[in-house]
């Protein structure tokens, strides 16, 4: 059977674990709001860009690259 000392041994060991673990969570979230947020920066971009190449492979016909 493990003694008091070992028990509130095993009783810090935890609670440090616990508190590793919820640094390390909100560091992905940390993380996950930086991408979010360059995510939202992009999509005008992104849009922009497919309207430009929806445009682009319009005009150029069938005679076009199959890439466009």
């Amino acid at each position: 059977m493990a003694t008091l000392k070992d028990v509130k041994t095993k009783i810090g060991a935890v609670k440090k674990t616990k508190q590793i673990t919820k640094a390390m969570g909100m560091v992905a979230t940390s993380k996950l709001r930086g991408a979010q947020q360059n995510m939202d920066g992009f999509r005008p971009y992104a849009a922009k860009f497919a309207e430009v190449l929806g445009g682009l492979a319009e005009k150029a016909g069938e005679d076009a690259s199959p890439l466009l």
